[in-house]
């Protein structure tokens, strides 16, 4: 049996923990809101790269690992199917929704003129990250319909399964583009429990 790289391991649990990380300050901002060097990292890839911050995963105390940018480059490529360009989505929602978090933080009174601006600010950022959802969850559909299509005409049972499980990992690509939790089709052998929470 091969032998694991203990630096290939390494980067890989780094990457894992960072994308972990960006995923629990995407889903509880407001745990983060108070955090004046996460937000300010946020803003930059190359120190978004760099953190080295604890947080609670669930029961468990986990710890980022600073790591270059290139290395961070290279396993975004490796390991999620929109490669760095999806991470780095991920990393702006993180920011946007740690941001959000902040104003609604400075918001005391909705009926002040300076309350009612700030929500207003609000709802046209959820208003455009929905139309942002909207287009990529369009363009699956557009996706499917064509994949159907190609399904329903193959000419054996093995090609009609091969274009099946092509169809299956483009969608999964398409979605994974959208910020969490519209960024995750559920598994058929997963019992779905949807979370309303996430989605205000």
């Amino acid at each position: 049996m091969k032998k694991i790289d203990s630096r290939v391991e390494r980067n890989t649990l780094a990457f894992n923990t960072l994308m972990e990380f960006l995923h629990q300050v995407h889903k509880s901002p407001d745990s983060f809101k108070d955090n004046k060097e996460l937000i300010q990292a946020l803003k930059s890839q190359v120190a978004t790269a760099g953190l080295e911050i604890s947080f609670q995963a669930g029961e468990a105390a986990k710890t980022t690992a600073p790591m270059s940018l290139n290395t961070l480059k290279t396993y975004a490529e490796r390991h999620i199917p929109t490669g760095f360009d999806g991470f780095n989505r991920l990393r702006v929602s993180a920011l946007e929704a740690v941001e959000a978090a902040q104003r609604r933080a400075e918001r005391s009174n909705k009926r002040t003129k300076v309350g009612l601006t700030l929500r207003v600010e609000e709802l046209e950022h959820k208003l455009s990250a929905l139309q942002r959802t909207s287009m990529v969850l369009l363009q699956a559909l557009n996706r499917s319909l064509d994949d159907i299509k190609s399904v329903r005409d193959a000419s054996s049972a093995g090609v009609r399964a091969l274009r099946a499980t092509e169809a299956i990992k483009a969608l999964s690509a398409i979605t994974s583009l959208n910020a969490p939790p519209f960024n995750r089709l559920t598994n058929p052998d997963e019992k779905a429990v949807i979370n309303l929470d996430e989605y205000r």
